[in-house]
């Protein structure tokens, strides 16, 4: 049950990071982001218009989401990237040149550049060829090349170890910025001072 949220964001105004412990909300606050649940009660609107008025599939075209698995599919880095776009879409030496310019701006140019095969490098069943950090790299360059408005954080630093996750979110807040960007964390070392805090689970809202 996710009650007494009452919050705005605007895209630049630094991240809504939403914090609490397991049980308060945060995965039903992404949820009704999302539009996979509507509000029983109270408004969720996006540009001033009730999102009740919008189809599921029309507001989830406006969002990118970096789950806390994002899968990695048995196939190439290329193959993997193209699934961010429609069919086509990142073809050709423009679609190529996308692709090196979202995994640079992850942190995943200088893997890129050791690997001689380049993008058509294999990853592996669930991307085992690459490192826990290296995956979900992949993924927030996944995220980037779908080049949507807003982009949903689900514990992005999770299961990394501490000088793995500070650089990703160093390039995550990079890559992102100028987006509107909600993060649900766990970790103590995402939120920064510009950033709206809002805490489940009978805490606060704050905006830096």
């Amino acid at each position: 049950m996710l009650r007494g949220v009452d919050v705005s964001l605007a895209a630049g105004d630094g991240w809504l990071v939403l914090r609490g412990p397991s049980g308060t909300g945060k995965s039903t606050f992404l949820a009704v982001l999302m539009a996979a649940l509507r509000p029983r009660a109270g408004r969720y609107a996006v540009d001033g218009l009730d999102t009740e008025a919008l189809r599921g599939e029309d507001l989830r075209a406006r969002m990118a989401w970096l789950p806390q698995e994002a899968h990695v599919f048995a196939s190439t880095i290329r193959a993997n990237l193209a699934l961010a776009a429609p069919r086509g879409a990142l073809a050709g030496s423009e679609g190529e040149a996308r692709m090196r310019q979202a995994l640079a701006a992850t942190g995943l140019g200088g893997l890129l550049a050791t690997l001689p095969a380049g993008l058509d490098t294999p990853v592996g069943s669930g991307g085992t060829a690459l490192s826990g950090g290296e995956r979900r790299r992949l993924a927030a360059a996944r995220a980037l090349l779908a080049d949507r408005d807003v982009v949903l954080l689900d514990e992005p630093t999770a299961h990394l170890d501490a000088p793995t996750a500070a650089a990703l979110l160093r390039d995550l807040r990079s890559a992102l910025a100028g987006r509107l960007v909600v993060c649900v964390t766990h970790d103590d070392d995402v939120e920064r001072a510009h950033d709206t805090v809002v805490r489940l689970g009978g805490a606060t809202a704050r905006t830096g």
